[in-house]
């Protein structure tokens, strides 16, 4: 009978030990699971931060691209129109007949 009560007696331990591992065991679990998180969250923030700058950098190029194609057709209007003027002024008869004559394609094509 001895035997029984020391088995007994170690079954109780032994099921208080695996409780005790297993309660140890949930916690480390729980701590895993924040730090897990807290590094995706760093992560997940020092990628946003990098996406953000790349996209700044891209808008800044973009609106400098764009500066320079609206400046570069300011600079073809303004070639365009002094040389009309420049026309008109040296050559008033001929630039007169050359609208006459380009009114009068666009009046053909239109009929059609």
């Amino acid at each position: 009978m001895a035997t029984s009560t020391s088995t007994t007696s170690n079954g109780s331990n032994t099921k208080e030990s695996i409780d005790r591992e297993f309660e140890n065991l949930k916690g480390d679990v729980s701590k895993l699971t924040q730090q897990v998180a807290s590094l995706v969250s760093a992560t997940g923030s020092a990628a946003y931060d990098r996406a953000r700058k790349n996209l700044d950098g891209v808008i800044s190029d973009a609106s400098g691209k764009g500066q320079e194609a609206v400046d570069a057709v300011k600079d073809v209007t303004t070639t365009i129109s002094d040389a009309v003027e420049d026309a008109v002024y040296k050559r008033p008869v001929t630039t007169l007949m050359m609208a006459a004559g380009i009114g009068f394609l666009i009046g053909a094509m239109w009929r059609r």
